[in-house]
């Protein structure tokens, strides 16, 4: 009998012993699923990340800052430290206006596709640079794209072997020629323009129509893309989904848009979202890093914030809940 008293206590100690050690390694699970926005708590408008390896890289629109487009690092997507600039100087041909900063990992190449304004004629242009690996230095090679008065909001896809380039065109006139989101075949080693650019979407409604990026899932091709005010204190800012089965289109337009929108004003929540890129981690899993207001909080700027998302039981790309 005395044997089975200590075979009870001595279950029974280490249930307890490992019951709370359980319960932590669940608590750690569930911290390390859940996202706690902005994931960076700073002014870092137009995020683009991109996974090399087990390591995300992001930058962020600058302005007229001194040093242009300010780098991130992360392993989880949900902490971010910071890791200097894309320029520590201006490229010769710019003068100012460093928006939308797109990464691109060209076969262990990262290439930086950027709008800035041209010194000679103050044209929006897209330029790039490109460095040796995700965080040495980059080397400019000078303006890409020149449309009309503005090329801006770069997004660089792989179809196969073929990159492509898309820009938004059009948006500084908007009442004489609505908005357009072009895109046109980049050369391998992603330099030079190939080809003729062709129309992806337009901006039929004259809403507001920017910041997109194009990936492929299934037998779909889905673009996203930012419509309404971003900028001013009353950003209504939003993400928008289309699709198609073909690069060049006809690309539809999803009837429930906008998928990713601002909540209700209150303690902590965001006022407008949008202008951000889809990642896929290891396991495949969607991620769209952006930037919102949040707020009250209107003059601390655009804060980067995480969605995750999935392809719903439509085909349409949906915010996935992570509880």
């Amino acid at each position: 009998m005395r044997h089975l008293h200590l075979l009870s206590l001595t279950l029974l100690l280490l249930s307890g012993s490992l019951c709370p050690t359980m319960a932590r390694s669940h608590s750690r699970k569930a911290a390390k699923a859940e996202i706690k926005n902005p994931v960076i708590d700073a002014d870092a408008p137009d995020p683009s990340v991109i996974r090399v390896g087990k390591t995300y890289y992001a930058a962020a629109t600058s302005g007229n800052r001194r040093q242009a487009y300010q780098r991130y690092r992360s392993k989880d997507l949900r902490t971010w430290e910071p890791m200097g600039f894309i320029f520590d100087e201006w490229p010769e041909w710019t003068c100012g206006s460093f928006w939308a900063p797109e990464l691109f990992d060209l076969n262990g190449k990262i290439m930086c596709y950027y709008t800035a304004r041209q010194k000679s004629d103050s044209t929006s242009c897209v330029g790039v640079a490109m460095a040796d690996g995700p965080e040495g230095k980059f080397v400019d090679y000078g303006p890409l794209v020149r449309t009309t008065n503005e090329a801006i909001d770069a997004f660089v896809f792989r179809d196969g072997e073929q990159l492509y380039i898309t820009w938004k065109a059009y948006g500084l006139d908007p009442s004489k020629r609505p908005i357009e989101l072009l895109c046109q075949k980049l050369s391998a080693d992603g330099l030079h323009l190939e080809g003729e650019p062709f129309m992806l979407l337009r901006d039929d409604e004259r809403q507001g129509m920017e910041g997109q990026c194009v990936f492929r899932q299934g037998d779909w091709w889905y673009l996203l893309y930012s419509i309404r005010d971003c900028c001013s204190p009353k950003s209504d800012y939003a993400v928008s989904v289309a699709r198609s089965h073909n690069i060049e289109g006809p690309w539809e337009k999803y009837e429930g848009n906008p998928i990713l929108e601002g909540e209700p004003e209150g303690a902590g929540s965001m006022q407008s979202c949008g202008h951000g890129t889809m990642v896929r981690t290891p396991k495949g899993e969607m991620y769209y890093l952006c930037h919102a207001y949040y707020w009250n909080r209107y003059k601390e700027g655009r804060k980067a914030v995480l969605f995750r998302l999935e392809i719903g039981k439509d085909g349409w790309i949906h915010k996935k809940n992570e509880k």
